[in-house]
């Protein structure tokens, strides 16, 4: 196995079991005000890093190893880990099982290697550059169009306060909905983008998302065979923060409604 890769499902299961045992220990949604709710989260997720952290430093003590949140953007060091310790806050809280713990590795500010875990369902989606996406161990490709387009399950997420992409998310489902497609919000966004890499999911369709989440899938979904595009088609979506993730066929087919949406828009 690669080195950096056996390190990192070391660490991110050493993650996954602190979570859990947090998962099951009480129910906090209903016994907790929102500011107590907060910092519960920060303490746990805060707990997870540093597990995570010690494993990765002790074998590579000169990487950079970086919280996802952290303020601290710029460090100077080629080699960079970032963590998510804890993706699906609300589903966390509400004990629904459906959340995820996220490792990358970059070399020279590119992405090398992917790690997304479900420390309920002990699913692991790894993905390394040039090597291809696996689910427990297994290549991985996303799911590929035919003539079934109307069975298909579509992801789709607006985030935040942004009228003009609330806008366009408006139009867009008022246009999806005409087709016979299932549409799913599952509140997990990167372990949505890991289910896309595996084929569970057809299409994500992101508005206003922050490349900071989608950046943890990033390398499975074009290591599966996925495309990442704008609502134009175009490769603007980092800042435009509006994107569209499937298949190149899959893709065709919703690129032809949201061709429409932005010549009237």
């Amino acid at each position: 196995m690669n080195p950096i890769l056996n390190i990192a499902i070391r660490a991110i299961r050493v993650g996954g079991k602190i979570i859990t045992q947090y998962y099951d220990s009480k129910n906090i949604a209903n016994n907790l005000e929102k500011k107590k709710i907060k910092n519960y989260l920060n303490q746990i997720q805060k707990k997870t890093f540093i597990a995570i952290f010690s494993i990765i430093h002790k074998s590579y003590p000169e990487h950079s190893i970086i919280n996802n949140f952290s303020k601290k953007k710029n460090y100077p060091n080629k080699n960079k880990w970032l963590i998510n310790p804890l993706n699906g806050k609300i589903n966390f809280i509400q004990k629904i099982p459906h959340f995820c713990l996220s490792i990358l590795f970059q070399e020279k500010n590119k992405t090398y290697l992917s790690v997304i875990y479900d420390p309920i369902k002990n699913d692991l989606f790894t993905a390394i550059k040039g090597q291809g996406a696996q689910l427990n161990g297994f290549r991985t490709r996303c799911c590929e169009y035919n003539q079934y387009i109307h069975n298909t399950i579509i992801t789709i997420y607006l985030t935040g306060k942004n009228k003009r992409k609330t806008y366009l998310y408006m139009l867009f489902l008022k246009k999806i909905l005409q087709e016979k497609l299932f549409l799913r919000q599952t509140g997990c966004l990167i372990l949505d983008l890991a289910y896309l890499s595996s084929g569970k999911i057809s299409a994500y369709i992101g508005f206003n998302i922050k490349y900071s989440y989608i950046i943890f899938g990033e390398l499975q979904i074009r290591e599966s065979g996925a495309l990442i595009t704008d609502f134009t088609g175009g490769h603007n979506y980092i800042e435009n923060k509006v994107m569209l993730i499937g298949h190149s066929n899959i893709l065709k087919f919703i690129l032809k409604k949201t061709r429409d949406i932005n010549l009237k828009s």
